[in-house]
């Protein structure tokens, strides 16, 4: 099972995983967009396997693009894994202060944002789509973090994965207008095309929130990878609807 490892410190199992057309379904984690849910949870099995973890470790979300946000307790262990239905319903981002649960997010050109706190060993995982960009779920859950769980930011470490880039991102005038009603001076993550239309850079715009919450920018790692361009390791929504999704995950031992 072949993924993308975001290698902070040895106490984390964290990263993404790939397209493998090799793999039931191109290695489709999603039960939620899927042909066959048997070879989803193949999938969901390998890759637990290769991590040395089982399926009641895993906690996922039913993802509605919201800014939603719940804390994963031991109660919550093995929800959504087999049954997508028994998933954290209507939320779009997990945070646990649990030891051995893997919490993740399922996204095809959407960002995917991993946090880890390595002073409260809080960890988060985030999907921000332009949906939950414009609604500010990045920020909105750094603020829960910092105000319920006494998270100081600049000890926060960020992930933001594989997703489609700045480049590819063509967007229309009504989402213009809602990533520049956002909080914050969105000028520098829009470009205006001939057309009228715009290129936005969502992961630029998610990695902006953090700044401006007190994350270091050393303590930021983007993936450059560009999900929408034509290769086998990225499913692309936006460049083929009928895809399957990554799972940006998480877990601290």
């Amino acid at each position: 099972m072949n993924y993308i490892q975001w290698n902070y410190e040895d106490d984390l199992l964290a990263g993404t995983t790939l397209r493998d057309p090799s793999l039931p379904e191109n290695n489709n984690m999603a039960l939620h967009a899927c042909l066959r849910k048997e070879d989803v949870l193949n999938n969901r099995d390998t890759l637990s396997k290769a991590l040395h973890i089982a399926s009641s470790q895993w906690t996922f979300a039913m993802q509605t693009h919201s800014d939603h946000i719940h804390e994963v307790t031991a109660a919550d262990a093995g929800r959504g894994y087999r049954v997508y239905e028994e998933g954290i319903a209507d939320c779009d981002a997990l945070y646990t202060k649990e030891r051995n649960i893997a919490i993740g997010v399922f996204h095809a050109d959407c960002v995917p944002v991993l946090l880890y706190d390595p002073f409260t060993g809080i960890i988060a995982a985030i999907h921000s789509g332009w949906q939950g960009t414009v609604q500010e779920i990045t920020r909105k859950t750094v603020t829960l973090l910092m105000q319920k769980e006494h998270v100081d930011p600049a000890h926060l470490m960020a992930y933001i994965g594989p997703a489609i880039a700045y480049r590819s991102f063509e967007i229309q005038q009504d989402v213009i207008d809602r990533i520049r009603a956002m909080s914050f001076d969105t000028r520098d993550y829009l470009t205006m095309l001939p057309n009228g239309r715009a290129i936005a850079d969502n992961k630029g715009l998610n990695m902006q929130m953090l700044l401006n919450l007190g994350v270091e920018r050393d303590h930021i790692t983007v993936n450059p990878n560009d999900t929408f361009l034509k290769n086998d390791a990225f499913f692309s929504y936006r460049r083929e609807p009928a895809c399957g999704r990554h799972l940006s995950f998480i877990l601290r031992k």
